[in-house]
């Protein structure tokens, strides 16, 4: 089993977004009673990649070891959970990101990914709950390149997310936060294996049922 794996280029994004979150954990306001029962959320995100790096010959521009950029692109994911009284909470995840690659190759890649989330809430504020929650799971990739045609894999995915809930009603809050996202890394034959690793910050809403 793999587990995420953390570049020194990677590190100042994850700490500075995670000092901002600890910000929210220091001076204690009254606590609000956080809403027991199942719930919907629904996010969209701003997605940044990590590089690929190709281990065949795509084309004769494009030599094996070469390593490819993907650019930054849009994602969205779907979560069914359920709230318990002791600020834990577990959901069933569906997300999917995409972004084209550099200049130096025509395509793109996708990854729609099914996980489940434990998450912890730090019920400390009055008007919003910062949280902390990791996911294990699948994820379906797949990579197609112009005038190649598209290869598939599945891999095991982690996931780190953390982030503020912020009331609006007793049936809806908003979320907003920071996800790092990654997974074994897939193989597409005769294509590349990808270094499969995603920083997104989100926003979204949260319906309590």
């Amino acid at each position: 089993m793999k587990y995420p794996n953390f570049k020194p280029r990677q590190k100042p994004a994850f700490y500075t977004i995670l000092a901002f979150v600890m910000t929210f954990l220091l001076g204690a306001l009254p606590a609000n009673a956080l809403t027991e029962g199942p719930y919907f959320t629904l996010t969209g995100s701003i997605d940044t990649f990590s590089d690929l790096t190709l281990t065949g010959k795509v084309d004769s521009s494009v030599p094996s070891g070469t390593s490819i950029k993907q650019e930054t692109g849009f994602g969205f994911s779907h979560a069914i959970g359920y709230q318990f009284k002791n600020s834990f909470s577990t959901e069933l995840e569906f997300s999917y990101k995409a972004g084209d690659f550099g200049p130096s190759l025509s395509g793109d890649m996708t990854s729609k990914s099914f996980l489940v989330n434990g998450i912890y809430s730090f019920n400390i504020r009055e008007f919003y709950t910062p949280y902390i929650g990791y996911g294990v799971g699948y994820a379906f990739h797949e990579a197609s390149i112009e005038g190649k045609g598209n290869r598939e894999d599945a891999t095991l995915a982690y996931q780190l997310k953390i982030g503020v809930d912020a009331e609006l009603s007793r049936k809806l809050s908003m979320l907003l936060g920071y996800r790092y996202f990654t997974t074994n890394n897939p193989k597409f034959k005769g294509y590349f294996t990808a270094e499969s690793a995603v920083h997104s910050i989100e926003a979204g809403l949260k319906f309590h049922f």
